[in-house]
């Protein structure tokens, strides 16, 4: 069966009101649905293209179904807003080996 990602390139609006509305609480959340981060943070060395983001995350899940679960749990949906509201960039979901 295929696992999930969750692969996100997010730019900071607020970067303290995103770390304390989401940042701090997110681990937990993936962590109830047997998702563990990747890669979170951390330099990033762009090889070709321009810089697109503050921050670069990949977190891993068994199944397609456990990352979409976790994403539709009442535990996100409680701390959704601190990203959507404190980031801009690209949220992906996909299905890999």
């Amino acid at each position: 069966m295929p696992k999930g990602y969750v692969i996100a390139h997010l730019t900071l609006k607020d970067k303290e009101r995103f770390f304390n509305e989401y940042g701090s609480k997110i681990e937990a959340v993936v962590g109830q649905f047997g998702g563990k981060f990747l890669v979170r943070g951390g330099e990033v060395l762009y090889r070709e293209g321009e810089p697109i983001a503050d921050i670069d995350v990949i977190v891993e899940f068994p199944d397609k179904e456990s990352g979409q679960n976790c994403l539709k749990s009442d535990a996100y949906q409680q701390i959704v807003a601190g990203r959507l509201d404190n980031t801009t960039g690209t949220f992906i979901f996909v299905e890999g080996v």
